[in-house]
């Protein structure tokens, strides 16, 4: 008889549940797994920052942290986008958080910043802003006014203050003046950036991209183009920049949980299955003996 047919289903959500627990309670744990390999979506994504780190024209630039996701997918974008903003602040890049599809963005954003600040000295205002949110149906007509008047399109940040008054967007005037662009997405809002601003400078933006994993696949076409620079494909691109950057975080430890599910479940596939074949085989030779 087959034992996982005439096993309790909430036995076996249990045990999936303990083994992707395990790796989030006792990191420790898993630190006998190999280190996932580094795909080339990832590793440009990582150089891209480097080089505008390294371009001394850039790094005066600004940043533009768009923060498209609401609470439903932080385990991938929050993830995202957190290693995005400690990569920038290790190259000392401003930047500037927005958000446009969901109003939740710009406070996780904000979180992920509040986080990292002190661990390397950055100051609201010096060195980051904060433009807000905007509602999706204005972010078309929103982008295409601030190609040339950046500051007078956005107004004010989230502290009230007059974007053109912050000292970071100082000498920011334009598209131009934009050294990247850091699209973390659970909906369709890269094409809005790709239409309406990335090539409306005098020279393309770098832009990077970090979708959910279903939504990663829309998005290859716009890597192989190059409109695309780099992409972190849902939590384990996440993890694969921690490991780039050294500074593993909650993306490295859920990814050892995903790995270690989803071998649970290979696992049982094959258990079942081998119990089916053994019941098939026992119900035939009870047949062929009556």
């Amino acid at each position: 008889m087959n034992i996982l047919n005439n096993l309790d289903r909430r036995m076996l959500y249990l045990l999936l549940a303990i083994v992707i627990a395990i790796p989030l309670l006792f990191p420790i744990v898993t630190k006998p797994l190999p280190k996932p390999a580094i795909t080339g979506f990832t590793q440009s994504y990582y150089d891209t920052i480097e080089k505008v780190a390294a371009d001394p024209v850039a790094k005066n630039k600004i940043v533009i942290v768009s923060c498209n996701f609401a609470a439903g997918t932080l385990a991938e974008n929050l993830s995202q986008c957190e290693a995005t903003v400690r990569h920038l602040m290790m190259r000392k890049l401003k930047f500037a958080i927005f958000g446009f599809s969901d109003p939740q963005g710009r406070e996780l954003g904000q979180q992920v910043v509040d986080k990292l600040a002190k661990e390397y000295d950055y100051q609201y205002g010096r060195d980051y802003v904060n433009w807000g949110y905007r509602p999706a149906g204005a972010a078309v007509a929103l982008l295409k006014t601030a190609v040339n008047d950046l500051p007078g399109a956005m107004g004010k940040d989230i502290k009230g203050t007059a974007i053109s008054q912050v000292a970071c967007m100082q000498g920011i005037k334009s598209v131009n003046d934009v050294s990247l662009i850091c699209e973390f997405a659970a909906s369709a809002t890269l094409p809005v950036w790709i239409q309406f601003y990335q090539r409306a400078g005098k020279a393309p933006i770098p832009t990077l991209y970090g979708p959910t994993s279903v939504m990663a696949t829309e998005a290859v076409n716009y890597v192989e183009s190059g409109q695309l620079q780099g992409m972190l494909i849902g939590l384990k691109g996440a993890s694969e920049y921690e490991l780039l950057l050294q500074k593993e975080g909650f993306a490295s430890s859920a990814s050892a949980s995903l790995s270690l599910s989803h071998l649970l479940i290979v696992v049982l596939i094959v258990l079942g299955n081998i119990g089916m074949f053994v019941e098939r085989k026992q119900r035939a030779a009870a047949e062929g003996g009556r």
